[in-house]
């Protein structure tokens, strides 16, 4: 698949999946827009080394996920059309059994797993349909289809994520 000159943007950025993807896709030919909620600072010298190392474009949003709006005002700032590829790399895993976890770490580890790849997937994927072109990368885990009992946020986050790829599967093979 030829990648010169097409923009991925990569969530979870800053973290250990998503900074090798943004840099192999760099590496292959990509303009990188990376999100993630560590401040830019921290990274800029990984921004630089990638933009170094590849001599692609690489931009980095700071935006919490877990809040829509923030998420909306990446796409106002950026040419949302410029999106070729979505990677939505960033997660989290909290360890808990179901009988102690809390309802606020549900719902951040659902909002981080599932809600935030769903609200991407929508600003992004008309616009592929419109262009022709368009890929949409979700990093989920075995735990999505393997249960263990101190994980259930994760698990369901993740179980939730394969079905949304599967989802998007059948909507991209109407238009492609």
């Amino acid at each position: 698949m030829e990648l010169q000159g097409r923009t991925a943007l990569v969530t979870g950025f800053a973290g250990a999946i998503g900074s090798v993807i943004a840099t192999s896709l760099a590496n292959a030919g990509c303009d990188v827009i990376g999100v993630d909620k560590v401040k830019h600072d921290i990274l800029r010298m990984s921004i630089d080394e990638i933009k170094l190392e590849s001599k692609r474009d690489v931009k980095f949003f700071q935006c919490n996920l877990l809040n829509k709006e923030d998420i909306h005002k990446v796409f106002q700032d950026l040419k949302s059309g410029d999106v070729d590829i979505l990677v939505n790399a960033a997660g989290r895993l909290s360890i808990n059994k179901i009988e102690d976890l809390s309802d606020d770490v549900w719902d951040e580890d659902i909002g981080l797993n599932l809600t935030a790849p769903f609200v991407l997937i929508k600003l992004v994927i008309g616009l592929m349909k419109d262009k022709g072109w368009g890929r949409i990368i979700n990093i989920s885990s075995i735990l999505g289809i393997k249960a263990t009992a101190s994980i259930s946020s994760y698990i369901a986050s993740k179980t939730g994520l394969i079905g949304l790829t599967r989802v998007k599967l059948y909507f991209f093979l109407n238009i492609f």
